[in-house]
């Protein structure tokens, strides 16, 4: 891990995500996309159907576009055109490290050239990475937004890692003094989904499971209570990445984005 930037941790997506993905390649517009003129980073993008009104899917931390498609077939027989990418240092987008100064300006530039999206689907740290993006970047705000599992603060992601990677205290707060040092202590403190949410006056609905154990529901509860234009829907059984795959949720998020 540098300075500055994470390496993610690419999780072994599901083989019925990627034959998922592969099934619906043939009718999808397969693109890779430029994230700067000056840069060789590229990122892959899915696009199935055509026209508008378009979603976007935004997968989370060491996820990928594949994870999100569930969503395709319910979302193109609704009227929808979809629109997914692997973030950078995901999937099959280049990279190996990136953070969340970096994604946002993909998502901005995937906005650009998909056209103004009528809702964005996000899971995980996609939600904050959304958030973040619609308040700071210029991605044009959508008519829904749909969170899943959100990810509500930036640095609760070191505690998290701190369990997952068995790592000392000692390591935490340096890698912690780093980013203060790298990024600014104003700007990641500022990196928050509940105080980012007050200013984003958009319809949204939220889904979270009691159980899960990657991003705690007290998170979602921190972000819907700050969020007057949130609806929160608290899961059982689903853990992290269920909702991503039911088709009951499936069900909830059209009947939602048609209201």
């Amino acid at each position: 891990m540098s300075h500055d930037e994470h390496t993610p941790f690419r999780e072994n997506i599901p083989a019925y995500a990627l034959d998922a993905l592969d099934a619906r390649d043939a009718a999808a517009l397969e693109s890779h996309l430029q994230t700067c003129a000056s840069c060789r980073t590229e990122l892959a993008v899915s696009s199935w159907g055509s026209g508008s009104p378009a979603v976007l899917l935004m997968h989370g931390w060491g996820g990928s576009r594949a994870q999100m498609t569930g969503f395709v077939d319910p979302l193109l027989a609704a009227g929808y055109r979809v629109v997914a990418f692997d973030q950078p240092a995901h999937g099959e987008s280049d990279g190996k490290t990136t953070n969340i100064l970096e994604i946002t300006p993909a998502l901005e530039k995937v906005a650009e050239r998909e056209g103004n999206f009528d809702a964005i689907l996000a899971h995980s740290f996609g939600a904050l990475v959304t958030s973040y993006a619609l308040v700071n970047k210029k991605v044009p705000p959508p008519a829904r937004l749909v969170y899943f599992g959100a990810f509500n603060r930036l640095l609760d992601s070191l505690p998290r890692f701190q369990v997952q990677a068995q790592l000392s205290d000692e390591i935490i707060e340096g890698l912690r003094t780093m980013l203060y040092e790298n990024f600014g202590k104003d700007v990641l403190d500022s990196i928050n989904n509940e105080m980012l949410v007050q200013q984003i006056n958009i319809p949204a609905l939220m889904f979270h499971d009691t159980a899960d154990n990657v991003t705690p529901i007290e998170d979602s509860r921190a972000i819907a209570q700050a969020w007057k234009s949130a609806q929160l829907v608290e899961t059982e059984g689903l853990g992290h990445r269920g909702a991503l795959q039911s088709e009951k949720i499936h069900d909830q998020v059209v009947a939602f984005m048609q209201s």
